[in-house]
């Protein structure tokens, strides 16, 4: 019995495109394998072209000879995962400027890396770059309260295909192949790793160090790579949508890039499962809880602003004497403070914002906890928009 189809929020973006799309002839939809890039594409499509370059022969044609692959075929069209054939970037772009249709050409790609060097040597001011990631808990209609179907839902992960799965056995089947694949696939004959075993590590100890500050020595030692490597391979798995740096405020934005930022994973249930927590109640109850919890709240903040094609900038804010805000969220001229609890919240939780008092803070409003802070449950139907500030 064929799975039933999750609405997306994309979806009618794509399908009566949002104004900023109209700008431009090709759209590229990036994200991490498994998401449903494919599948939304090919819903939103209509009569479009397809052309898959997962297939062996078709990528091997499409690299031997880009320009005659190309030849016969027009707009309206689409060419899943394009980073198997970057040579197919210039007939596109000339294809492009001879139908200047929006949204005439359609392209998905898995990795930023490999795909972003061309697109921006080639298709730059032609392609809009959209984002999309794993379920966020609104596209779930996640909506149960408690700790415990919280952690249900975290386990369960944002892949699609993982939503309707309750068997422990065979979510941890897909999870086990899902890493496997990514590390031969995509990290060894993408960008030619040889050190698989090394690498296997080093996505444990990510996984273990979820929601906490980046220390490049101690990390690279308990992995078994040197520091260089260490910041290398952090920077890849970011370009893999599999986790998000993020840097710690400052006014003065040029700071941010030199001090050493946290490390979130974009899927809990995946980070969970890579640091050898399988039960939801053990990840609950156990030493990684409340930074698991956090690392859920991080993914799907930027689950639906970037499902919403809204660009934000995140960081966190932490004093000398302790102080901290789990993330600002920059958006649309406004600064946005979420503080991550995962027990009740008291008032005694919120911490002054008189220090950084020359943003302009904007709050939900669920429960008061004082003249500037109010709790939201995770549960809740929330999102940010710009600029009246955390709408419910």
């Amino acid at each position: 019995m064929p799975r039933s189809w999750i609405a997306r929020t994309l979806e009618p973006l794509l399908t009566a495109p949002a104004p900023a799309l109209r700008l431009f002839p090709v759209w590229l939809l990036l994200g991490p394998r498994q998401v449903g890039k494919s599948s939304l594409l090919k819903r939103c499509a209509g009569r479009r072209h397809f052309i898959d370059l997962d297939h062996l022969d078709v990528r091997a044609r499409a690299n031997q000879d880009p320009e005659l692959f190309m030849r016969g075929l027009r707009p309206p069209l689409l060419i899943d995962e394009i980073q198997y054939a970057p040579q197919l970037l210039s007939p596109i772009k000339r294809m492009a400027d001879a139908a200047s249709r929006p949204g005439g050409i359609w392209l998905t790609g898995s990795q930023n890396f490999s795909v972003m060097e061309g697109v921006k040597e080639t298709l730059a001011g032609r392609v809009a770059l959209i984002n999309l990631l794993g379920l966020s808990d609104e596209e779930k209609s996640f909506r149960r309260d408690g700790p415990s179907a919280c952690f249900k839902n975290i386990v369960q992960t944002t892949f699609p295909k993982l939503s309707n799965v309750t068997a422990p056995d065979a979510r941890e089947l897909y999870l086990s192949s899902y890493v496997q694949t990514y590390i031969e696939r995509d990290v060894r004959e993408l960008l030619r790793i040889e050190k698989r075993r090394e690498f296997e590590i080093f996505l444990k100890m990510c996984a273990l160090r979820t929601a906490s500050v980046v220390n490049y020595d101690d990390l690279a030692r308990d992995a078994g790579v040197s520091p260089a490597t260490a910041k290398n391979w952090l920077s890849l798995l970011e370009d893999s949508f599999l986790i998000k740096l993020v840097p710690p405020y400052h006014t003065n934005k040029t700071k941010r890039l030199i001090k050493s930022p946290k490390l979130y994973f974009l899927d809990m249930g995946l980070c969970a499962y890579l640091a050898g927590w399988r039960d939801p109640e053990a990840l609950r109850l156990g030493p990684l809880g409340g930074a698991a919890f956090e690392t859920h709240v991080f993914g799907d903040i930027v689950r639906r602003l970037r499902h919403r094609l809204q660009e934000a900038e995140i960081s966190f804010w932490r004093t000398r004497d302790g102080q901290e805000i789990d993330f600002l969220v920059e958006l649309g001229g406004r600064c946005f403070p979420i503080e991550v609890k995962m027990g009740r919240p008291k008032p005694k939780d919120c911490v002054s914002l008189a220090p950084i008092a020359d943003s302009n803070w904007e709050a939900g409003q669920i429960v008061s906890l004082s003249a500037e802070a109010r709790a939201v449950p995770l549960s809740a139907d929330w999102k940010l928009v710009s600029p009246a500030g955390l709408e419910l």
